[in-house]
């Protein structure tokens, strides 16, 4: 099955502008929950990524924000497009150790593509592949909590009470 990049990347990713202040940049970070944050020129054409890291870093060894965000960038970054076959890049975010890359169409930031996204999608195809491997787990799993709660829970309380019902049975009494 072929999983287009487009079909699993964030499309537009958080950025700013070149000579927007590091303070900005960490403040839309922040805001968004983003790892990093891209870097565009005024036509939207990707020309630097920071890394939350790096902000951190920075903040911590300067204390304060107030230079323009290209002093910080990394300007050398690999893009994807998104036409690409997300599943054949796996490698990228093995052997790089990239968390996200971004994600350009003739030059412009369009999206960007996450390990998470790649990995979800990675699980979710394995489970519709094999579905019985998937009803095994479950079974096992289950199968595990059962025999955890049996052991915890005194032989007059049911296999599956919660601490809420025991919370509840415990003030009854009191009563």
């Amino acid at each position: 099955m072929r999983v287009r990049v487009r079909d699993l990347m964030t499309v537009n990713p958080v950025s700013v502008c070149l000579g927007t202040t590091l303070q900005t940049a960490a403040e839309q970070m922040v805001q968004a929950e983003a790892s990093e944050i891209y870097v565009i020129d005024q036509q939207r054409r990707l020309v630097g990524v920071v890394p939350e890291y790096d902000l951190l870093k920075y903040r911590l060894t300067h204390y304060h924000l107030e230079a323009p965000i290209d002093s910080l960038m990394y300007v050398q970054i690999e893009s994807l497009s998104p036409e690409d076959d997300a599943l054949q890049l796996a490698p990228l975010f093995r052997d790089r150790r990239n968390s996200c890359m971004a994600v350009t169409e003739q030059g412009l930031l369009v999206g960007k593509l996450s390990c998470r996204d790649l990995f979800r999608v990675m699980l979710t195809l394995d489970a519709i592949e094999d579905p019985e491997q998937t009803a095994e787990q479950d079974t096992s799993e289950k199968e595990v909590i059962h025999s955890a709660s049996s052991t915890i829970n005194p032989p007059h309380l049911p296999p599956y009470s919660t601490p809420v019902n025991r919370l509840q049975l415990n003030s009854s009494s009191d009563k």
